[in-house]
Parts: structure tokens; C-alpha cells; sequence
């Protein structure tokens, strides 16, 4: 125990990305070879699933809780920032399905209007943010892009995070999971555009992850909206997104660029 509040008083963020593949390859394993534990809709599986997807949350935690900061980031973390104009971004998942959806339907698509019920939607919601942003937004945005930006600038730190945040998801690939049906370049590139937006809006957020847990909410929403009218396959509905996210983040860089002091250090 003293080895590992060494490393971590030390260390911090190698000890954080440390925690995070151990973590993660003991669920993986589990996955591998508990019966029926490579879906999270099996109760094997569920457990197994929520430790590894709120892997950044626990390490962080740990790293927290060892240096005696707990309280004081968890308030930080969860405060409400005075919202400014920057806080419509977690509004850009949706419009890039609106878009998308609506190219469908000029198109003459068949879409499954009746699927989209509220329950439905009250669903989607529950399961996207338990399966996603809460369990690991206080990793990848409360802790290691902060940590990162102090050294290296945040746009820089963005590409890192966004980087190491898609790799993370690597494992996925040789599951039988929804994301293996994305090709993982197309998966990266729209993760990467991710962070960068995220950083952006947690740079006009005084340290609050409460928008960016609702930009990931979403984002994670607009896949699974895509999912249940049946009308993208997941991996061309990445693909287009791309044609989206692309131009946007480069006219959001610049925009924060002129509205911002940050500096951007690229090494």
C-alpha cells in the first residue's frame, strides 16, 4: 500500500492510466471466461461490464482518496458553472442526427417512427448514462486532461485523452458488442472530435463535468436513436457523422481560439 501512495503522490497520471488497464484487463478476462459474461444483459455480465466502463471514475477515486482530495474534487467536479453560450455544444449530437436522420428521409428511407416512444427514450437515457459519461467523465475529464493540459496545453491534451479514450474501448472489438460493428478507425476519429469538444466546453466550465457528462449523454443517445428507427447501420451512421464533426470541431477551434485565452501548445 505505501509502494502505490508513492506512485501516486509521485505520479499521478501514469498511476491513473496504471489503474485503468488494470482494472480493465481483469473485467475483460471476466468477460472472456465467465459464462455469459461478454454481454452486459446478463447478470454475470452486468457487474463485470459497469467495474470496466467506470474504471476511469475508480481510479481516479483511488488517486483522489489517496491524496485526501476526495470531497473537494467530487464538489468541483459536480458543481453547477454559470452557463454560457458554450454550453449549447451538448446540443451537436443531436443536430448531427437531425441531420442525418433527415437526409434518410428525403431519400425515401423507411424509418420506425413508432419506435421512438418515451419509454423508449427514458430507456435510452437511463442505460447510455449509467453505461457511459457517469462512469467515466470524472476519469477522462476531471482528472487526466486537467492533469495533461497543465503541461502540455489543452488542445494538445484533448488529442491525448481523445486518443487513449478510444483505445480504451479497444477490447470491445473482440467482443460480440455493439461498437465491433463500427470499423475502428471511423470510431477513432469521431472520439478524438469528441474530446476536443468536450475540452472546449470544460474550458468555459469553471471545472464542472456536468456538461460534458450530458455531451457524452448525447452522443451515446444519438447512436442509440440512429438504432431504434433502424435507420443507419451503426457503422455508416459513424462514417457520415464524420462529415459533420470534422468541419465543426475545426471552426470550434477557432472560435475558442478568439473568445478564450488558452493557449494551444501542440508538443
Amino acid at each position: 500500500m505505501g509502494k502505490l501512495q508513492n506512485l501516486i503522490d509521485l505520479q499521478p497520471t501514469q498511476s491513473f492510466i496504471l489503474l485503468i488497464i488494470i482494472i480493465s484487463l481483469i473485467s475483460f478476462a471476466l468477460m472472456l471466461t465467465v459464462p455469459n459474461a461478454q454481454t452486459p444483459e446478463s447478470f454475470p455480465g452486468l457487474p463485470i461490464w459497469l467495474v470496466a466502463i467506470w474504471s476511469p471514475n475508480i481510479a481516479t477515486l483511488i488517486i483522489w482518496a489517496t491524496k485526501k482530495s476526495l470531497i473537494n474534487n467530487i464538489q468541483l467536479a459536480f458543481s453547477f458553472s454559470k452557463l454560457s453560450w458554450w454550453t449549447l455544444l451538448i446540443l451537436i449530437p443531436i443536430i448531427n442526427a437531425i441531420i442525418l436522420i433527415s437526409v434518410e428521409v428525403i431519400n425515401g428511407t423507411s424509418i420506425k417512427w413508432s419506435n421512438l416512444k418515451f419509454s423508449n427514450l427514458l430507456l435510452l437515457i437511463l442505460i447510455n448514462l449509467f453505461m457511459g459519461p457517469m462512469g467515466e467523465e470524472l476519469g477522462w475529464r476531471s482528472f487526466l486532461y486537467p492533469a495533461l493540459k497543465n503541461n502540455y496545453g489543452w488542445l494538445a491534451s484533448a488529442l491525448i485523452v481523445g486518443v487513449i479514450w478510444a483505445f480504451w474501448h479497444a477490447p470491445l472489438w473482440l467482443l460480440d458488442s455493439p461498437q465491433s460493428k463500427i470499423p475502428f478507425g471511423a470510431f477513432t476519429v469521431n472520439v478524438i472530435c469528441l474530446s476536443i469538444i468536450m475540452a472546449i466546453l470544460y474550458n468555459h466550465s469553471r471545472n464542472s463535468i456536468i456538461p460534458v457528462i450530458l455531451l457524452h449523454l448525447t452522443f451515446n443517445m444519438s447512436l442509440g436513436v440512429v438504432d431504434i428507427l433502424d435507420t443507419h447501420k451503426p457503422g455508416d451512421y459513424v462514417i457520415k457523422s464524420l462529415y459533420v464533426y470534422i468541419p465543426l470541431v475545426i471552426l470550434l477551434l477557432g472560435l475558442h481560439e478568439l473568445t478564450s485565452k488558452n493557449e494551444c501548445h501542440l508538443n
